[in-house]
């Protein structure tokens, strides 16, 4: 569904009166630029969606607060389980694992080594498990990762999006 002229019109103002200020507080919530900049997105995406309700608001503003604060909350849920889900999954073979500080984890030769990937190998590539391990385990911010892969950075945000997405349809199924 494409916008009209006036709507286009209306969402294009509040996005200049609100990305930054939207920024801002995704950043200082997320503690992650890039995070912080692809829930400030996803609020604007979503905004587009259900412009007419957006429109219709007393406060168009406080809806796009709401938003946010409802894409980041499903965000931080979304990497929680992400995360829950690997640290189990590498402590049930490394019993050690939680004790152990992340100077002492090896990134390298425990994301291309570890008994866990095994347990992945069919759901993820191991280029892609390796930038996923990156992000959620091992807090690499996606700019990081970006470098570690030579890789643009909207180039793997667009790779994170596609392997998280990935990752949910397949978990779902099981």
């Amino acid at each position: 569904m494409g916008l009209d002229k006036d709507q286009d019109q209306f969402i294009s103002a509040l996005y200049e009166e609100m990305f930054n200020k939207l920024l801002a507080y995704a950043n200082t919530v997320l503690a992650n630029r890039s995070l912080a900049e692809e829930a400030v997105q996803e609020t604007f995406r979503i905004a587009c969606t259900k412009i007419d309700d957006v429109k219709a608001s007393e406060n168009p503003r406080g809806w796009l607060v709401l938003t946010l604060k409802n894409v980041i909350r499903n965000m931080q849920r979304e990497l929680a389980s992400l995360n829950k889900l690997f640290v189990t999954s590498v402590s049930i073979y490394d019993e050690n694992f939680m004790e152990k500080t992340a100077d002492q984890i090896d990134v390298n030769t425990r994301v291309e080594n570890s008994e866990v990937d095994i347990l992945y190998s069919d759901l993820l590539s191991a280029e892609e498990y390796r930038l996923l391990k990156m992000i959620v385990l091992y807090k690499y911010s996606i700019k990081e990762a970006a470098a570690e892969f030579g890789i643009p950075l909207e180039t793997c945000k667009k790779r994170i999006q596609r392997i998280k997405k990935k990752m949910r349809n397949t978990l779902e199924k099981i």
